[in-house]
């Protein structure tokens, strides 16, 4: 009579802590152990100006992505564009009259707001 095998086999301690460790090592030789820590800068050139991104850390990387969720469960870009202006672009410091101008302020409308979007947006999400 051949033995049944169990479908729940129960792991011994040696067993898991190996299976861990195996893990463990093929995350630490692929590519998604460059996590971004808090504090990393990129500078980025869009329409020739420099910008300074900031990485804000992974709770508040969490956190601006939680608070521009709208109600329809879609991000929100306007909510995302002004979280990326406090929290991310740190060098120059950014807000809409920068990129729109405003006559009343004496600011002239700059152009890459597309550009360094997307840009401030990959380096929250990556870090990189």
């Amino acid at each position: 009579m051949a033995k049944k095998k169990r479908k729940n086999k129960i792991k011994t301690n040696e067993e898991r802590q190996s299976n861990w460790v195996a893990s463990l090592n093929l995350y630490i030789k692929g590519e998604n152990f460059k996590m971004a820590k808090i504090g990393t800068q990129k500078i980025v050139e869009v329409e020739g100006i420099e910008y300074t991104l900031q990485f804000p850390g992974h709770r508040e990387q969490t956190r601006i992505q939680d608070r521009c969720v709208n109600e329809k469960g879609t991000i929100s870009t306007e909510k995302m564009a002004e979280e990326l202006f406090k929290h991310v672009i740190v060098n120059p410091k950014v807000d809409w009259d920068y990129f729109d101008g405003n006559e009343e302020k004496g600011i002239e409308p700059t152009d890459g707001f597309n550009e360094l979007f997307k840009e401030a947006s990959t380096f929250l999400g990556d870090g990189k």
